[in-house]
């Protein structure tokens, strides 16, 4: 009798393979046959559910982003202004070892954005939900009073995005400077002069 096969989990195993190698190994080494190595399966076996390297890597981004965008909608139900924003850039930072090495596969689609047009796309998808999340709680956070109503939301998520963007590629680089409570004394100052003024 012919063996079952899974093939949702097996395609499972690949994807989670190509996260596993490229935090491992770089972007530059993560290779159809590393990754089918690494997953334990054959490269024949690989191709038969990808359509490209290109693929493989959208699907591994994407595997890295699930826990995070989970912490992220659980914090924004949970609270709402001030506190959901806090709770929602810590769970972006780099705080510990598996955030660390979504970082590191987020850094490899910026690379690897800059001559595919796929992967563009994909990042710019990634920033507008980022953006969107960051924006809808600042907004909260003028609703309830905690915040200038004269605030340009639009400004200070982009000022933001790019303080989180620069802790991160920080941590990379020097973490031991950069760590996980230097990261959230800097969040905090940072949050403390956003909501200073309300006038």
């Amino acid at each position: 009798m012919p063996k079952v096969v899974d093939h949702d989990a097996r395609r499972r195993d690949f994807i989670k393979a190509a996260y596993e190698t490229i935090t491992e190994s770089g972007l530059a080494n993560t290779t159809v046959r590393a990754v089918a190595r690494k997953a334990g399966y054959t490269t024949g076996a690989l191709v038969h559910y990808f359509g490209d390297k290109d693929e493989l890597i959208r699907l591994a981004l994407d595997y890295s982003g699930e826990a995070v965008r989970d912490r992220m909608v659980t914090a924004h139900r949970q609270q709402r202004g001030r506190k959901a924003l806090r709770e929602i850039v810590m769970a972006a930072l780099p705080l510990e070892k598996q955030r660390d090495a979504n970082w590191r596969v987020w850094l490899a689609l910026w690379y690897h954005s800059e001559d595919n047009a796929d992967m563009r796309r994909e990042e710019k998808r990634r920033y507008r939900e980022w953006t969107g999340r960051l924006a809808r709680v600042l907004e909260e956070s003028v609703s309830d009073d905690e915040i200038a109503r004269t605030i340009d939301v639009k400004l200070e998520v982009q000022a933001l995005v790019a303080f989180v963007d620069g802790l991160g590629v920080q941590h990379l680089m020097s973490s031991r400077e950069m760590s996980a409570k230097r990261l959230t004394t800097l969040l905090d100052r940072y949050l403390d002069r956003l909501y200073a003024a309300k006038q």
